[in-house]
Parts: C-alpha cells; structure tokens; sequence
C-alpha cells in the first residue's frame, strides 16, 4: 500500500514538473521595427538592438552577399527579430525589388535576397481635356508620376499652365513595370502626343546604337532646349508681360518685365536652365530673388519667395529643373505667387514669345533608322486609338 501511494505521489509531481518544463520551453517570439533616418547608418542602427559583437557579424555577413552599405538611406526599413531575447533574423528593406534576410541558425549566420519577378507590360492611354491635363490622365486610372513625366517631356515646348485648352487631347505608349504583380513604376514612355488649339505635337523616345537618347519630334529634332518654358507646374498666370500696368500695392501704371504664376504659398520653383547663380537674397520689391546666368547671354529672375532650397547661393551652379526655392508673397506682394523674368543681354524680354534653340536631332547616319521607328510606331498608335473607340462604342 504504502509503494503504491508513493508511486501515486511520484507521478503526479513528476507529471506537474513536466508540465511546468513544458511551459518553460515555450518559446517568446518579439519583433522591432525601424525606420532609417538621416545621418544613420547601419552599425549604429544595429547596436542599439544587438550586441557589438553579433552586430560585427551581421555587418560582416552583409559586406559578404554584396550589400552596399551606401544605399542605406532614409527611408529604407529593418525589421530585427528575436526569439528569447536571442536575435533570430533581420530583413532589411532598400524597395520592393531590393530586401535582404539575414539569419541565424545555432552558431551559423547567413544572408538570403528576396528574388522577385519583374514584369514589364505595355500600356496606352488617350483622353481628352476637361479641367487639367493633371486630372485627365488621373481619371484614366495612371499616378501623378506619370503625368509629371509626359509633362517634363512637353515641357520645351508646351506650357501646360497657360497652354492647355478644354477639349484638347493626348496620347501616350509607355512600359509599366511590376513586381512580383505589384506597380512598381513606369519604364520608357514609347510614344507621346498632345493636340489642341496650340498645336500637335509628338514625342518619340529613340535610342540611337551609340547609347544616345531623348524624345524627338517626327522629324527627329530634339524635343529638348537650352530653357525649359516654365519654372513650376500646375498654376495660372494672374499678370503678363506688359509695358503698362497698375500696380496693385503703389497705385500707379508701370511696366511688368515678367510673368506672375499665381500658385500655393511653398509650392516648388525650380530653374529653368543651367546655369550660375549670380544672386540669391533680398532684392527690395521683388521680395526673396534668386537670380541665374544661363548661356547664350540668358538671365533669369525669380522673385517674391518665402524660402531658398537649401544649397542655393550665390557662385553656385544648378541643373535645368532644380529646385531653388519655394512661391512665397515676400516684397510687394498682395498674395502667394512667383514673379519670373527673363533677360537677353541685359534686356527684359517676354519668355512666352521667346525662341530658343534645341538641343542636337538624331545623328545623320541613324536617322533612316529612326524613320523606320517612327513610322512603326505610328501605325500601332492608330491601331491602338481604332481599338478603344470600338471598345468605347464611340
């Protein structure tokens, strides 16, 4: 009796013990997200998660499967997990395309990429004008990226702020890319059209064998100029280049060497051309000015902002499209907008009249070959065109 009463007792303690190593041999899983900021970069990221000398691994395991530690930017994410208090894995996310793994297995650390599919699949739009092209082409279900790039594409020869008329249309050919069934972006855009009351005009993306490319017309100039026509998107004109206007603010008639784009207080300026900025301060009514030297003896003028880009003084050299400051209502000034001149050889001149030359067409020796391009890609545009108004019922 008294054997079996301590088998009895033996059994269930050994029973509770097994229980409670069961529970204690239930793992604790913990997972901590972090988002790269600038001045960071990866090992002083890690460590305040890891001890150095994992950290050091980690760092060394990296360097091994081609990560490039210069691509750690803000913006890009990791993600560190534990198991027990234990670092288990770390994914770190550069895009979509690009995500590293890093594991650890016993005594062993080793480093996987994600391998994603890439698809490119072709797409063609064609719309009309109702308000903006902005709206037009987001009606048709595309991103503003899209609508930035057909734009800057246009942008030497139309000005889609003060050009842009209802009821005028526009086509576009262009490659998406998708991973792993995801949008990603747009690739080439193929083919590009605009037609309304200022003109028809075309865009053709042409590589020549040599790796030279741009978007040309259908006689194979260069689309692009020394000067874009405009130094922001998407606002309007409130006062034109005049010899005689009233002044809002001093109440009399004077000459308006320029054009005012009415547009948000902060939104983007950017410069027209490259050039050298020969001032960058305050110019008495004009507010904040940045003024540039362009060549071919052009000088522009940007007036009234609330703000510079950082970087922008005087003696430095900017690109064609950069930002240098933001539309502001400083100087004399009833409300937000950009006063911007353009000067040839001292003198103010109008920059919607304005000619300026473009940049080289296609070279001679490819340009049979170019035409050959052209003429292809016309013909699937019509067919393209022909099958959505069929499918449209229009």
């Amino acid at each position: 009796m008294g054997l079996v009463f301590s088998l009895i007792i033996v059994l269930l303690f050994g029973g509770c013990r097994q229980k409670k190593e069961l529970a204690r041999k239930e793992p604790v899983y913990s997972k901590s997200y972090y988002v790269v900021h600038r001045g960071e970069n990866l090992e002083t990221i890690l460590k305040k998660f890891i001890l150095n000398k994992l950290t050091y691994e980690i760092l060394d395991c990296l360097k091994n499967g081609g990560f490039s530690f210069r691509r750690c930017i803000p913006g890009d994410s990791i993600t560190i997990f534990k198991k027990d208090g234990k670092f288990s894995k770390l994914v770190y996310t550069h895009s979509i395309k690009d995500v590293y793994y890093v594991f650890k297995n016993s005594d062993e650390i080793f480093i996987a990429m994600k391998y994603p599919y890439i698809d490119t699949i072709p797409g063609f739009i064609r719309g009309e004008i109702t308000a903006t092209l902005y709206d037009a082409m987001l009606a048709k279900g595309e991103t503003p990226n899209l609508v930035f790039r057909y734009a800057d594409a246009f942008a030497w020869e139309i000005d889609f702020v003060t050009e842009t008329r209802k009821g005028d249309s526009f086509y576009l050919y262009f490659n998406k890319t998708f991973c792993d069934s995801q949008f990603l972006d747009y690739d080439n855009l193929i083919f590009l059209r605009y037609k309304g009351k200022i003109g028809d005009y075309y865009g053709i993306y042409y590589k020549d064998p040599e790796g030279r490319e741009d978007y040309y017309n259908l006689k194979g100039q260069s689309l692009r100029k020394s000067l874009l026509k405009a130094p922001l998107r998407y606002s309007y004109i409130s006062s034109y280049f005049t010899e005689r206007r009233y002044h809002p603010i001093l109440k009399i008639w004077r000459p308006h060497h320029g054009l005012d784009y009415v547009a948000p207080r902060g939104a983007p300026v950017s410069s027209i051309g490259d050039g050298i900025i020969t001032f960058a301060g305050w110019k008495g009514g004009y507010g904040k000015l940045v003024e540039i030297r362009h060549k071919n003896s052009f000088r522009t003028r940007y007036g009234h902002l609330s703000r510079f880009a950082r970087g922008i003084r005087k003696g430095k050299r900017v690109k064609m499209g950069q930002l240098i400051g933001y539309v502001g209502s400083t100087g004399l000034s009833t409300g937000p907008h950009l006063h911007f001149e353009l000067r040839k050889n001292g003198r103010p001149i109008n920059p919607l009249r304005v000619k300026i030359p473009r940049a080289p067409s296609v070279c001679k020796k490819y340009r049979k070959n170019f035409f050959q391009y052209r003429d292809s890609l016309l013909t699937l545009i019509k067919n393209l065109s022909e099958e959505e108004l069929v499918s449209t019922g229009r």
